[in-house]
């Protein structure tokens, strides 16, 4: 059971300190002299001489002197953030006075650096924040103000964080038991710990509000594998317990390996183990509502916040489901974790973005120290070749014990066993940012083998043939419509299904700059070159994505109309001077034979032809574009002319008219009764004219484009030379 929440109260203490000074080792000579200064000004000063860099360090005194303190002066410099035990005493100050309303009247901040962009939380920034001073006079003057400002406070701190007789601080409450400690690992992520905090409190701290910001109570941290959203959601839960004392329930759906169902089942069986923790209710198998509703009482009768997080979303649960996920109780602050970035509406939502350049090489070089500039240029340069991702960073810091960074960057890229395929290092089983409790990287990346042609896989393999350059919606349909065995009024749809499900997935990384644009994580787009079974379709993919990205792309319209795709602005052919190879030049060829061939540039007659059979026809030009790229794509000589041509031909002409028409006039023989012939139904199509129309505007950019097969072959069709008679 948990235990109650000890009595805080600020009148159980009282004030032995005015000043608890909290500070980095490494600023240790600067805390002696204000803390000397302070003294002279008549203030009681709390200085901690021992060494502090983990929470495990924290002893009673500490604990009971901050507990029995009017303020805490933090001597806030650049290092300041990278202790966490410094971060763990300036936010249990930092709460004290949210509680009081103004978590500003406790924390009082001095910084020593030149810029403030290292002080967390904002609010921080610019209230009582001074700049050390530089010369002696001016430190007096700051003690000076220290000192009124703590002359307008009469009680302590408080008992939040006060022990219970042992030599450690008094523990948050978790269930589902074990609690949860943190990762030694950690590194930084202040400021989303503090976003954390603020979206969750907000509603009771109208200070930190923001325009358009939630309503509080409930985040979700968002990230690809092993970016450190558990790991971060359990530092949070640490560092700010005390803002929670009425405990930390935790939920871990990781076991349901993305299956909704099974995720709700494994959170109802947890549900359960809580109420029969609390003895909230005994009935075995109860409906997990009724369960909810049990928990929601008694989170009432104690009245003490409490956080409630969920750990593991998986993608692909109901409205209705999510609604169940939350706190059950307005005492409840609601913390979840997912990949998916689907979830939007239902939380506000904190994307974890990966880790700087300074503290990935600060976790990289956690095992040994770089020898020389070329061994720290090579550190760095992993840091860069993993896109600051931790759970890669933390295996090759492992990795780095027995090996040089130079030799390990070397390993990184070779072909071969991956070294980020493995578990990792003999001490992995120590390591608590691994994903999914231990599955290796490459696999918690990649869920399954990439393999064949499915819309999902190819739009992954693009992304990742064409990462760290983003690919938009547009050039992502064009690349695969070029390719089998999509047909062309299937290419958005495959591509929009295709990016919801990798959005679900947290493997996309939208562009900011552009609308409908991704691109992926370097680490993914690593995987997937990787370990893609299909290596032939990613060879026939790549090739496609260069011809498109080299080609003139033009927007399509997005409302439906009827529309005539422009000619692309075509610079002149420019043949190289030796001219095509015979292989082009043949290929170029058998395409104007089709092209010239087809409706579209002859022109079908009113009211003559059928309109199905002519989508046919130019559909089949489709089946002979990809033949032709593919046998020119071996050619050695570039520049190569006939690919643009060709993919211009279908992308900008053929699959805006096939895209449109097909579907509308689908859905029109659909409705033909079995007495009538399908010509005669297709005459009585009130869009007919319509198509007529589109089809004759489309002879124009074709007839163009046979004339630009005909200069590169040599042989036009469309006008062959009169010969006199004789």
């Amino acid at each position: 059971m948990v235990p109650p929440a000890a009595p805080g109260g600020v009148s159980a203490l009282a004030a032995e300190w005015d000043v608890f000074l909290s500070y980095s080792r490494t600023d240790a000579d600067k805390a002696r002299v204000l803390a000397r200064i302070l003294r002279e000004q008549g203030l009681r000063v709390f200085l901690d001489d021992m060494a502090v860099d983990d929470f495990a360090s924290i002893t009673a005194s500490i604990s009971e002197a901050l507990a029995r303190s009017k303020t805490l002066l933090a001597l806030y410099s650049a290092e300041y953030p990278r202790r966490r035990a410094c971060q763990w005493e300036l936010t249990y100050a930092y709460l004290a006075g949210q509680r009081e309303g103004d978590p500003r009247r406790r924390v009082l901040v001095i910084n020593p650096e030149r810029a403030a962009h290292h002080v967390h939380p904002v609010e921080l920034r610019d209230a009582k924040h001074w700049i050390w001073p530089a010369v002696p006079d001016a430190l007096q003057r700051l003690a000076a103000q220290v000192a009124a400002h703590v002359a307008a406070i009469d009680s302590p701190l408080g008992a939040a964080g006060q022990l219970t007789g042992t030599q450690e601080p008094r523990p948050i409450p978790w269930l589902p038991a074990p609690a949860r400690t943190g990762s030694a690992r950690f590194t930084n992520r202040l400021a989303e710990q503090w976003r954390i905090h603020t979206a969750l409190v907000r509603h009771r701290a109208p200070l930190v509000a923001e325009p358009g910001s939630g309503s509080g109570r409930t985040a979700q941290l968002r990230g690809m594998p092993g970016i450190g959203k558990s790991v971060l959601a359990q530092e949070y839960a640490v560092r700010f317990g005390s803002a929670y004392p009425g405990g930390v329930f935790w939920f871990d759906l990781h076991t349901a390996q993305g299956s909704p169902t099974t995720a709700m089942d494994a959170y109802a069986q947890q549900v359960a183990v809580v109420c029969h923790a609390l003895d909230v209710d005994d009935t075995t198998d109860a409906p997990l509502s009724r369960l909810l509703s049990r928990l929601a009482v008694h989170l009432g009768e104690r009245g003490t916040p409490c956080l409630w997080v969920v750990d593991g979303l998986p993608d692909g649960l109901q409205w209705e489901e999510l609604q169940l996920l939350r706190g059950p109780h307005l005492l409840a602050s609601t913390l979840l974790t997912t990949r998916s970035f689907r979830y939007g509406s239902f939380a506000e939502a904190i994307d974890l973005p990966p880790l700087s350049d300074a503290d990935g090489f600060r976790l990289v070089t956690s095992h040994r120290t770089p020898a020389g500039d070329v061994e720290k240029a090579s550190a760095l340069a992993l840091v860069h070749d993993t896109g600051g991702h931790p759970q890669a960073l933390d295996i090759l810091s492992d990795l780095a014990e027995t090996t040089g960074f130079v030799e390990l960057r070397n390993r990184l890229h070779a072909t071969g066993t991956d070294i980020l395929a493995s578990p990792g290092s003999p001490h992995s089983e120590h390591r608590s940012v691994k994903p999914r409790h231990g599955t290796p990287l490459a696999s918690a990346l990649l869920t399954r083998p990439l393999s064949g042609n499915r819309p999902v896989d190819d739009v992954l393999r693009l992304l990742a043939l064409a990462a760290p350059a983003p690919l938009t919606q547009t050039v992502l349909e064009n690349a695969i419509a070029s390719v089998d065995p999509y047909d062309p009024w299937e290419a958005g749809s495959a591509v929009s299904e295709a990016v919801t499900t990798l959005l679900g997935s947290g493997a996309l990384l939208p562009d900011p700059t552009t609308p409908r644009s991704w691109t992926v994580h370097a680490l993914l787009a690593r995987a997937v070159r990787r370990h893609d079974v299909d290596t032939a379709r990613q060879e026939d993919l790549r090739r496609v994505l260069l011809h498109t990205l080299a080609a003139p792309i033009a927007q399509e319209p997005r409302d439906g109309a009827p529309h005539r795709a422009e000619p692309a602005p075509f610079p002149p052919l420019g043949l190289p001077h030796s001219g095509p190879s015979p292989v082009e030049r043949s290929a170029a060829f058998d395409l104007q034979v089709e092209l010239v061939t087809r409706v579209g540039v002859q022109p079908l007659d009113p009211e003559a032809g059928s309109l199905r059979e002519a989508l046919t026809s130019l559909h089949s030009l489709f089946a002979t574009t990809r033949e032709v790229l593919h046998r020119v794509a071996g050619e050695s000589p570039p520049p190569l002319v006939l690919p643009r041509i060709a993919l211009d031909l279908t992308n900008q002409h053929l699959r805006p008219f096939l895209a449109l028409w097909h579907a509308a006039l689908r859905q029109h023989e659909d409705t033909c009764p079995p007495d009538r012939s399908a010509i005669e139904h297709e005459r009585l199509w009130s869009r007919a004219a319509d198509m007529r129309t589109h089809l004759a505007a489309l002879r124009e950019p074709l007839t163009s484009t046979a004339e630009d097969l005909a200069a590169l072959c040599g042989i036009d069709l469309l006008h062959p030379p009169r010969h006199e008679m004789p």
